[in-house]
This record gives structure tokens, sequence and C-alpha cells, in this order.
């Protein structure tokens, strides 16, 4: 099949969204299929920038006709390359734009979407759907979409309002790279950090977001330090300097390290630095394979799709210390491969981290299930998914030549 994988943003801007998309283009291509990734910004400034799978790239232009533009874009690409099957990732602009297309053009659209453009937390002014007009476009999306891939069952839950029938969505979760997390990192992230050999790394990952609750993990970490002196917490994401005044007020400095965006292997021939540490180590994956504790602190249900660092985290063994949310009550069950607390509870989240930190056996045997569990979270798995969806999609409209 041709397949467009139709998106907002793409690498080297880092993302979970992005990571998906890279992924699931570079296992689509191994199966056979034509796939592209279209609607990426940077068509000069990237346009150095490689992967295994075309990437097109359009001029970004904003104003008030920004959306005609980006559609005229599309058409553009899909006219003359083709496509038997337009897959969105974003209910919006993305989404909306494909089922454009497909109107006009006949071409059957999935659209899948991430969470922010979906789910919705007013009380801390989280999600597009907070928007009126933008609400309507995303719902005229998912109504218009052939199919709908949703990466959790609160997502699935919530497209279930919109969608005029049930059956059209279907629940296809984020993918792991596990080559490349079982791929053993020499680097020592300990003395990277400049701290003691004998420290013991705990960490999580995301973009800085209220509704991520870092700041409960941070907040914990003050409880934690009373029992375990030597446990260290590594944030990595863009943004986390917003978490600077509180580990200042708490005086947390010795113990908290934010590590800022880091870059992945695949952006090595990318000359712009956005990470202040080397892309020739996968500086990332060390940090999984030597922490002891994947903390995911989410502070309500609106808060995460499903997110991917999670799942790499349960493929380096880990075990999940979790608010008991979206996206993580999908993967972690509770006292198996992690342990699940209220959200927003940031005793519950220090007491939990403190009993994996003080108990090796339970930690060890949690880790165990978490990288059995993974398994079924392998690209070469949820890519056979995506490609189920497609061909069901096709058939539906009576595509699969073009």
């Amino acid at each position: 099949m041709k397949i467009v994988l139709y998106v907002n943003s793409f690498l080297p801007d880092i993302g979970g969204r992005e990571v998906v998309v890279h992924y699931l283009a570079s296992e689509l291509k191994k199966m056979g299929h034509e796939v592209r990734v279209v609607g990426a910004a940077g068509w000069w400034k990237h346009r150095k920038l490689r992967f295994s799978y075309p990437v097109h790239r359009f001029p970004v232009l904003r104003g008030r006709f920004s959306q005609q533009v980006r559609f005229l874009q599309l058409l553009f690409d899909v006219i003359v390359f083709g496509a038997d099957v337009i897959n969105a990732h974003a209910t919006y602009p993305a989404g909306f734009l494909a089922t454009k297309i497909k109107n006009l053009k006949n071409i059957p659209v999935v659209v899948t979407p991430h969470g922010g453009d979906i789910l919705a937390v007013p009380e801390i002014g989280y999600g597009d759907r907070l928007n009126p007009e933008i609400n309507r476009k995303i719902e005229s999306s998912l109504k218009s979409a052939d199919a709908v891939t949703a990466i959790s069952s609160t997502i699935r839950d919530v497209a279930f309002k919109v969608v005029d029938s049930p059956e059209k969505v279907t629940i296809i979760a984020n993918g792991i790279d596990n080559k490349r997390l079982e791929r053993q990192v020499s680097a020592d992230v300990l003395q990277w950090l400049n701290v003691p050999p004998d420290s013991r790394l705990i960490m999580t990952v995301g973009n800085y977001h209220p509704c991520k609750g870092q700041e409960n993990i941070v907040r914990a970490m003050k409880q934690l330090l009373d029992k375990n002196p030597d446990v260290v917490l590594v944030v990595v994401g863009r943004n986390t300097e917003a978490l600077v005044p509180l580990i200042n007020e708490l005086r947390l400095r010795e113990n908290v390290f934010l590590t800022g965006g880091i870059s992945f292997p695949f952006q090595k021939h990318h000359k712009q630095e956005v990470s202040p540490v080397s892309t020739d180590t996968d500086w990332l994956a060390a940090i999984y394979q030597q922490a002891e504790i994947y903390v995911s602190a989410g502070v309500n249900d609106g808060a995460e799709g499903l997110s991917l660092a999670v799942l790499d985290a349960m493929a380096a063994g880990l075990p999940i210390v979790g608010t008991n949310i979206s996206g993580n009550k999908d993967v972690v069950s509770n006292n198996v491969n992690g342990i699940l607390v209220p959200p927003d509870d940031v005793e519950s989240l220090a007491q939990s981290t403190g009993k994996l930190l003080e108990n090796d056996v339970l930690r060890q045997q949690m880790g165990e299930k978490s990288r059995e569990h993974a398994q079924q979270y392998f690209w070469s798995n949820i890519a056979r998914q995506y490609e189920s969806v497609y061909q069901k999609v096709c058939g539906k409209v009576g595509h699969g030549e073009n």
C-alpha cells in the first residue's frame, strides 16, 4: 500500500507523537509498504536530515489562510505521489485537513489522537478541545474518519462519545524500540551527573507541563531522602527548567537533575544541537538501563494518552510507580509490574517509590514482569495492527490500488 502518515510536526522536534510516527514509518517500510511522512515543517532548515523513508516537508505559513495552504500542500502531495490511505497523527489540524482530502479524492483516512488533541483538563487549561472552534473541527475529523485508533482506553472512551459507530474505534498502543533498549550502552550516567558512584537512580521522562505532575515527583524526593539519602532523580524533557524554583526551594539541587531534551540516535546527521548531550551516545537508553525505578505522576485522566516513556521503561525492565490514571493503568498492573497510587498524592508517591528502593527482591520481580509485559508492544507487533486497520478501510471504500 501507499501509506501517508500526515503530521502536525516531526523530527527533529522531539515528542511522543513524533517518535511514534518515526518508528511506525520505519516498520511499515520493512513490511514492504510504500510509506512517507507528509506535513513536517522545516522544508529548508531540515532539508539535509534523512531517514529510511521519505519525509515531505512544506513551508509553514502563519496567519489567516494557513489551514487553506496546508490543505493545498497535502492535496498536491497525494495527487503527485498517490495514496491508498492517509493516517493523520492528530485530530487537528492534521485529521481535520485529511478528512477534507478524503471527501475530495475518495482516499480513506485513519485518525490517531495522541492525548492533548482529544483529552482535556479544564482545571489547568490543558487540551485543544477547550477552544470551541477547534473542538468543532476535532469532532468533525473523528466523525468523518473511516477509522480511529486510540492509544489508550480513555482516548477510546472519549472517541466513542463523538463517532457515529463504536466499531470505528480500535485501540492500538504506542510501540517500543526494544532493540535500542536491549543494546547495552557503556556510558556511565552517574559519572556524567557528577554524583557519587553508589547513588541510586530513579527517573521520569516528559516535556514539562503541569498536568504531568513533575512537581509532585520533586516534592516526593524530599520525603524519599529522609530514608534513602543516596537516591538521585533524573528528569528528562524540554522546558523542565520550570522546576528549578521548586528544586531550589526544597534544597534538592544535589539530588534532582534536569537534562533537558535528549536527542535520539536517529538525529545524528542533524547539524543543529537540540540537546546539551552528545548524540554519539544514546544517553536516554543509558539512563533507562541504569535507573532502578520509573515514576509517572500525571495528575488526572486527561494528563496522558499512553506514555511512550512508560513503555520504554518497561522494556528496560523497570518497575513503574505511576498514578492511577489513563495510560498508566492500561499498562501497569498494580503490585505486579509496578505500583499505582492516587493522582496528586505526593505522600503515596514517595511511600511507594521508597518501598521499591528498600526491597530489592520486590523491585527486581516487578522489573521482570515489566519486561515480559512490554513484549506485546514491540513495534513489529504494533505496526501489524496499524496495517490491519489500513487494509480494512481500503477494502471498505474499494481502494488498494492508486
